[in-house]
């Protein structure tokens, strides 16, 4: 017979995929903020001059 004081088995690829997914998080993010800074960025330099001079 088998050892009665087995330890359960530890899986590491539930780990990677884990890791994997918060990667793709965080790189989206990061993405997306600078999709969002450049395009704020156009905006601002696209925007039209005020007509008269700021006091």
């Amino acid at each position: 017979m088998t050892d009665p004081i087995e330890t359960p088995r530890r899986y590491t690829w539930p780990w990677l995929v884990l890791a994997a997914f918060v990667l793709f998080v965080a790189l989206a993010v990061a993405w997306m903020s600078a999709a969002v800074h450049r395009e704020k960025q156009e905006r601002n330099f696209n925007a039209p001059l005020p007509s008269h001079p700021a006091h």
